[in-house]
């Protein structure tokens, strides 16, 4: 969350950032106390909310409010003053402020915080949910307008209060003439008694119409024309109004059994060719939506994981350099156990997004599973009851951990979905023997069972019939892509084991993930606070990275495992080191980002190999979305990454090197 504050006593200004903070409030908060500097802050945007003190050297609050309100008038505005009495507060209130606190009270500040941003996402909300109506609404009359029947609605007494624009243009009527019963004067004498009359009946009886007649056009000839209204009911099956139409059937009418066969397939088609198209049209929408997504938090988790690599890395050195200091390393240890933390949810939102390098592997299911127990609770909710269940000394299976990951988290969100009042979702893994005409399908053999439960609402045999199809999907619109399913069963597939699913209406579903035993033993992670670098030769590094935080950090770890270092900010500027340094003094090795302005490390790559064919890169970036052919035989050092990780990837690709050139 972006603050502006506006305030000119620092030590006020660090009470407000410390409340914000025990307040459970993650902020950044830019601090002006001039009237150029807040102007200038509020016309460059990007903030969430504006906290202010009523009282400034060269301008008070009030016109704070006002210069806000100018630039800004959605953006929530606090006061946050020692000064303010209640006429002060009710003529703040009356300006346009969101809220005031006192500073003597200043324990409030983050409870006032959260229900403003609150407040103004709901002001969002519905300005947005109103554009959409506004535009359903034009959408509707430019359906309506364009369509080639005549359209109208009446109210539920059969008084009609609508028409498209086909029938003005048609009958040359104006809506005053024929509103509520004024129809009747277009339509022609030897047919309206019955017209009238059997119209009355359908109303009253509730029964859709239909009938065949005559209706005189501007030019005052006759035309004849087939009439259906649908009653729409609410609820309650109370009629509300009605619905019609008026189709042109005048050259058919010599044939009109014929016709009536035509109409009703041709009815039929437009509505499987309406409603294939929308269903093509919500799938198109789902898929822009899952790219959308794909895209943002590729940029989301360069940029987080830019911001990570300075902490962990600086914490790295810090502990090392700190010695035996008990107090400290466990401060440190501490704060590098919530960055690695910030890490994994970081991967595991990648992983959602399918943005993420993936590879199968030998996998501790029991310890992936037990380690995404408090993701999973969360995006459950807490009127779930979440169990686990995982025995000792299960083997490994062979899987890709973030797919798996993934399909987990699917399979926990269905559950969700289907207990909108509660319940209890169960994950429970096993071993089992698969022999020959297993239910599964699978060949014999060894399977890892991974079981995930539900009391929900259960599927019906049709619908379990067809759950894993793409697309398919019995959610709201907006609240499913139909992906889910199909996406679990094919890692299942391509991981050599199935999915299969049972469920009973009113009973709950059970989906259960079928993993092949691995013949190699998963590997088992070592705590990475207390790995020791693997020092090899000093030699001379090239480190790009137009990030100068991450090079400066980068670049001190490097200096601490004893190796030199060249420091460029960009693509050109490593290039330019190279043509200085192309008299025997190349570098050793190449360390750069991925993206970076002008030149990305894929590009850098291609023209330092033109130069230097055997010169080794290591491409150590935050940056999800690798694939391509032009990253394929790049040595990847994901960020954050601590000294261990950084010095033994240094030490493999020199030894590399000295294998593929002894000296």
């Amino acid at each position: 969350m972006r603050v502006l504050h506006l305030e000119d006593d620092t030590l006020d200004a660090g009470l407000v950032r410390e409340f914000l903070r025990l307040g459970g409030l993650d902020c950044r908060i830019d601090r002006v106390w001039t009237r150029v500097d807040y102007t200038e802050a509020l016309a460059s945007g990007g903030y969430d909310i504006v906290l202010a003190d009523h009282q400034l050297p060269d301008f008070d609050g009030v016109a704070a409010l006002a210069i806000a309100r100018a630039r800004a008038p959605a953006l929530p505005f606090i006061f946050v003053s020692g000064a303010f009495g209640e006429e002060l507060a009710v003529e703040a209130m009356r300006h346009g402020a969101t809220d005031y606190v006192v500073k003597q009270r200043l324990e409030r500040l983050p409870a006032v915080v959260r229900r403003a941003l609150a407040e103004a996402s709901e002001r969002v909300e519905r300005l947005r949910a109103e554009a959409a109506l506004r535009a359903s609404e034009e959408q509707f009359r430019t359906l309506a307008d364009n369509i080639h029947q005549f359209a109208w609605m009446a109210d539920a007494s059969g008084s009609i209060y609508w028409y498209n624009r086909r029938w003005f243009d048609y009958t040359g009527t104006t809506f005053e003439t024929v509103r509520g019963w004024g129809w009747q004067c277009v339509h022609h004498p030897d047919h309206l008694d019955r017209v009238l009359r059997e119209f009355r009946r359908c109303v009253e009886t509730g029964e859709p119409w239909e009938d065949t007649f005559p209706l005189r056009g501007v030019d005052g000839d006759y035309r004849w024309f087939l009439s259906r209204a649908r009653p729409i009911r609410d609820a309650d099956g109370h009629i509300v109004r009605w619905f019609g139409t008026n189709t042109d059937v005048t050259a058919q009418r010599e044939a009109e059994a014929a016709l009536r066969r035509l109409n009703e397939t041709l009815e039929q088609r437009v509505v499987d060719a309406i409603t294939e198209r929308e269903a093509m049209l919500a799938k198109l929408h789902e898929a822009q939506k899952l790219e959308t997504i794909g895209h943002l938090t590729g940029g989301f988790a360069h940029d987080f994981n830019n911001l990570l690599t300075p902490i962990i890395g600086n914490l790295d050195l810090l502990r090392r350099r700190l010695g035996d200091n008990d107090r400290a390393q466990r401060l440190i240890a501490g704060a590098l156990q919530g960055a690695e933390r910030a890490k994994t949810l970081v991967q595991r939102l990648l992983a959602f997004a399918r943005r993420q390098v993936l590879e199968p592997r030998p996998v501790d299911v029991g310890r992936l599973v037990e380690g995404m127990r408090d993701f999973v609770g969360r995006s459950i909710g807490p009127q779930i009851q979440l169990e686990v269940a995982v025995p000792a000394d299960l083997p490994a299976a062979r899987v890709d951990p973030t797919q798996l990951e993934l399909a987990l988290l699917n399979l926990a969100v269905n559950a969700r979905d289907a207990m909108p009042d509660g319940g209890t979702l169960t994950i429970a893994v096993d071993c089992e023997r698969v022999g020959r005409d297993h239910p599964s399908g699978l060949r014999h053999g060894d399977f890892l069972r991974v079981a995930v439960s539900d009391t929900g609402t259960g599927m019906s045999a049709a619908v379990l019939a067809r759950a894993i199809e793409p697309f398919y999907s019995t959610k709201e619109v907006g609240k499913g892509t139909g992906l889910g399913l199909s996406m679990v069963h094919g890692l299942a597939a391509q991981s050599g084991g199935t999915l299969t699913l049972a469920s009973t209406p009113g009973a709950g579903t059970r989906a259960e993930i079928w993993l092949p035993v691995a013949s190699e033993q998963a590997e088992t992670p070592t705590p990475s606070a207390r790995d020791e670098p693997v020092r090899s030769r000093p030699v001379t590094i090239l480190l790009v990275d137009d990030e100068a935080l991450v090079r400066t950090t980068t670049a001190g770890m490097l200096t601490d495992l004893g190796h030199r270092v060249i420091e460029a900010g960009s693509g050109a500027q490593a290039l330019a080191c190279l043509e200085r340094l192309s008299d025997g003094a190349c570098p050793d090795l190449v360390i750069t980002d991925f993206l970076m302005p002008a030149m990305n490390g894929a590009e850098l790559a291609r023209e330092i190999r033109a130069r230097h064919p055997d010169l080794p890169i290591l491409l150590a970036t935050g940056y999800a979305s690798l694939t391509g052919n032009a990253m394929a035989d790049l040595p990847l050092l994901p960020k954050p990454f601590q000294q261990a990780e950084l010095a033994a990837t240094i030490a493999r690709l020199i030894a590399g090197r000295a294998e593929r050139h002894p000296a």
